[in-house]
Order: structure tokens, then C-alpha cells, then sequence
């Protein structure tokens, strides 16, 4: 009996402990396809398991921290950015990125919820950035056709005709850029003062930390006198060894010495992230809410003035084709009735001389019907008619006989 319950403890133990799983108690764990794995003892990591497969742990003391080792999304938040125009655009944008190191990502940001809120803030600044030096055709990626005047040509509804362009791959190139160094890079914010000697010269500044590229120093806020576009202060050059980026004047402007401009710049991170930027891509561009109204309302005073124009166009046509049929009416009447005299004329003339052929084979019988035809229209019941007894009317009324015996 004894003997049974140590094997049943055994097996329960063996059950807990070797059963494949990632408990604490286990010591026995799998790693999927998808996974890449950190074991944890007492916080500290000893070992990194990318392949698939079954692996030992030590029960109680060592911890399984799983991570997923495919590309995953993260959907930044729909913000309102200025363009260059600064008119403000709804941007609503996704990235994709992979997790590379799984210590550094334990480390820095700890969970995929944490690195969905950081990188979609860092998606939205890098964005935003790119937003700002493009205007809505650019962003959009499309612009109005032009003719051999440079004036925009129309379809037949009359709206501009558009092509697409390649300017929002550039953009989304550009934006993915600045991902990648603000995920490689943390972002300072300085003011500077313009030192002696001022005016238009060149002048030098030393950064607090060594930024990462030329490059990646920007003006972003400054002295603006309006002769030229654009901030006056400009970034000339770096010196990556020192430290030291110089500044300079635009032509034709003046900064006083002591004027404050605002620079931005990168440095290299203590802590990397972890991951790997894949893409990043704008889902929809819109206009803002407060703006649909009026932007509908010139939408169908577009769509009315079309419409206007087509009614305009219909009644020219309509009156068009009714001058034309109405002049073939009058046409085809003029020729008809011309056509019917003719024949009238035709058949009149036919009829006289018929009647002018009865008249000479027996001049007394044709006066006989032509009588006829002329008491038929003439006397009908209740007729009363007075004429002279020697009326001709009256001549084969008198004598009926008249007309044979005078044979």
C-alpha cells in the first residue's frame, strides 16, 4: 500500500514538474514557431531560446518570459497635424516592427501594450515632422493635370483631372527614416542665443551631447524677418568629434545678437529599444471634423454649379434640336403641299378634259347629268325654290320628255 502511494506521489510530482509548460513549477517548457523566449533566474537572464523546440528549466527558480518573434502592428492614434500650408490634415497611420533583442526589450519597454503606446507616440512625431514641410497634394500623393498654359485641365463634368505621383512613397520613406532614429536615437530640444559676433556671420555652437548625424540637427523655432521664407537661422555644418554645430545667416537677413532660436537634435541612446522599425504607411488623411460641414457645403455648390451647367448645355441643345425639327416640318409641309397641287392641278386638268371629251361625243346628255348633279345639290326634302318658268334649271323638270323627243 505504501509502495502504491509513493509511485501515485511520483507520478503526480513527475506530472507537475516534466508536463510541458512555462509555470514556475515546470521543468519542462515549449517554444512555438512564433516565440522567442527569456529564462529568468531570480530576475536575471540566463538564457535566450529563439529556436522552436522542448527545453529544460529549473523548477521554482527559473522564470519563462515569452515574446513574439513576428513582425507586429501598432496603430497610432488619429492626430491633427498642420501642413505647410498650415491648414490641419487627420492622419491616421500604422507601423510594423520586430522585436530583435529580447533582453533590451524586457528592459526598455517591458510588454508589447508599453511599446505600442511609446512607438505610436514616436510613429506621430516623426510624422508630424513630415507633415509640415509638404502640402496636401504632396501628402496625399496626387496633383491637378495641366495643360500647355498651365492652366488645370477639366474633365467633362468640370473638375480638375488628377494623376497620381510617387510623392507619398517619399514621404512615408522619409517618415519611416525618422522612426528609425527616434527609435535608435533619444530627441533633445534646446534654445540657443545668437553669440558675438552676431549680424550675418557664421557662428558655432557646442551641443550638450554629441548628436548622431549632421543631419539630424533641425531649426525647429527662431528669428524670422520675411525677406527670405523661411527661419533665418540656418545649420551650415557639424563636427561629430567636438560636438559643434555651426550656424549661419540667411542672405539678405539680419539677426541681432542675443536673438534665441529653438534646435533639435538626436543623441544615441543608453538603452536601445529592443526592436527593429519594418514600415511605417498612412491609412487615411482626412480633413478634421470641424471643417466637414463646409468643405460638404462646397461640394454640392460644386455638384449644383455642374448641374447648372449641364441644364444650361441641355436647354441649348433642346432648343437646337427643336429650331432644326421645326424647320424640317415647314420643309416637309412645303413640299407636300406643293406636291398636292401639282397632282390637284394634275387631276383638275385631267378631270376637264374628260369632262371636255363627254361634251363633244353628246353635248345634250352631259347637260342632262350636270342638271342632275345640280338638282341633287341643290332641291332636297323641304327645299323651296323660286325661279323664273324659263330657267334652265327648270328645262328637264318642265318637259321630261324633252330631251328624247327631241331626238
Amino acid at each position: 500500500m505504501k509502495t502504491l502511494i509513493i509511485v501515485g506521489v511520483l507520478v503526480v510530482l513527475a506530472l507537475i514538474f516534466l508536463w510541458p509548460g512555462k509555470g514556475q513549477l515546470k521543468a519542462l517548457y515549449v517554444v512555438e514557431a512564433t516565440e522567442q523566449v527569456l529564462v529568468t533566474r531570480f530576475g536575471d537572464v540566463r538564457s535566450i531560446k529563439t529556436s522552436s523546440g522542448l527545453y529544460f528549466k529549473l523548477p521554482f527558480a527559473d522564470t519563462v518570459i515569452t515574446f513574439d518573434r513576428r513582425i507586429l502592428r501598432i496603430d497610432a492614434p488619429p492626430v491633427a497635424m498642420p501642413d505647410k500650408e498650415k491648414q490641419n490634415l487627420v492622419i491616421d497611420s500604422y507601423a510594423r516592427y520586430k522585436i530583435i533583442d529580447p533582453v533590451q526589450f524586457r528592459k526598455t519597454l517591458q510588454t508589447e501594450n508599453n511599446a505600442r503606446s511609446r512607438l505610436g507616440d514616436i510613429v506621430t512625431s516623426a510624422l508630424r515632422a513630415q507633415i509640415a514641410l509638404r502640402d496636401r497634394n504632396e501628402i496625399i500623393g496626387a496633383r491637378p493635370i495641366l495643360d500647355a498654359e498651365g492652366n488645370p485641365e477639366e474633365d467633362e463634368e468640370g473638375l480638375p483631372r488628377i494623376e497620381g505621383t510617387e510623392s507619398r512613397t517619399a514621404l512615408l520613406q522619409q517618415v519611416v527614416d525618422g522612426v528609425r532614429l527616434r527609435v535608435d536615437a533619444e530627441e533633445k530640444t534646446e534654445i540657443k542665443t545668437v553669440p558675438e559676433p552676431g549680424g550675418r556671420a557664421n557662428f558655432a555652437l557646442n551641443l550638450s551631447q554629441a548628436a548622431i548625424t549632421g543631419g539630424a540637427v533641425t531649426i525647429t523655432g527662431g528669428p524670422d524677418g520675411g525677406i527670405v521664407e523661411g527661419l533665418d537661422i540656418l545649420v551650415t555644418g557639424f563636427d561629430a568629434a567636438g560636438n559643434t554645430v555651426t550656424f549661419g545667416i540667411q542672405e539678405d537677413e539680419t539677426v541681432s545678437v542675443g536673438t534665441t532660436f529653438t534646435i533639435q537634435y538626436f543623441v544615441e541612446r543608453d538603452e536601445p529599444l529592443g526592436i527593429a522599425i519594418v514600415d511605417v504607411r498612412i491609412k487615411r488623411a482626412d480633413f478634421p471634423d470641424s471643417v466637414t460641414p463646409t468643405i460638404f457645403t462646397r461640394m454640392r455648390a460644386e455638384r449644383n454649379r455642374i448641374a447648372t451647367r449641364f441644364r444650361s448645355e441641355g436647354d441649348e441643345e433642346d432648343l437646337k434640336i427643336r429650331a432644326g425639327a421645326n424647320k424640317d416640318r415647314e420643309i416637309i409641309l412645303a413640299e407636300a403641299e406643293r406636291e398636292s397641287n401639282r397632282l390637284r392641278g394634275e387631276g383638275e386638268a385631267e378631270a376637264i378634259r374628260i369632262l371636255a371629251e363627254a361634251l363633244e361625243a353628246d353635248p345634250e346628255f352631259f347637260a342632262f347629268r350636270r342638271s342632275l348633279e345640280a338638282y341633287r345639290r341643290v332641291l332636297n326634302q323641304g327645299t323651296t325654290v323660286i325661279l323664273s318658268a324659263d330657267s334652265d334649271l327648270f328645262r328637264f323638270l318642265d318637259s321630261p320628255g324633252a330631251l328624247d323627243g327631241g331626238r
